[in-house]
């Protein structure tokens, strides 16, 4: 059946919450004890960051500067590129102009 291994993490999730009305968790009302969890077990003194994983992150942080860096860049480079060839128009707001559509593919 699909989920069924699903359902007993999210039904051990449920039960031991605590709910805010009770402020008590359900596996407490139902059975008196909560279950043991996997982090319970663990040592705090012993718990920190993998060597692998924080290098990981080092590599995904310098990524991702890069990448912003490389960004900036192209937004700097179009913006030079569209300045150097943009000119202002010679008409003012409010005068009549005659636009030629011979480049408009779309009007018959």
């Amino acid at each position: 059946m699909i989920g069924v291994p699903f359902l007993t993490s999210l039904e051990l999730a449920y039960k031991t919450s605590i709910n805010a009305s009770t402020n008590q968790t359900p596996a407490i009302l139902e059975k008196g004890w909560n279950p043991k969890l996997i982090q319970h077990s663990l040592r705090k003194d012993l718990v920190g960051i993998n060597p692998t994983a924080s290098s990981f992150k080092g590599v995904l942080d310098k990524g991702r500067k890069h990448a912003v860096r490389s960004m900036e860049n192209s937004f700097e480079y179009a913006k030079d590129k569209w300045d150097k060839s943009h000119s202002t128009p010679d008409f003012k707001v409010g005068d009549l102009l005659l636009i030629s559509t011979t480049n408009f593919k779309n009007i018959k």
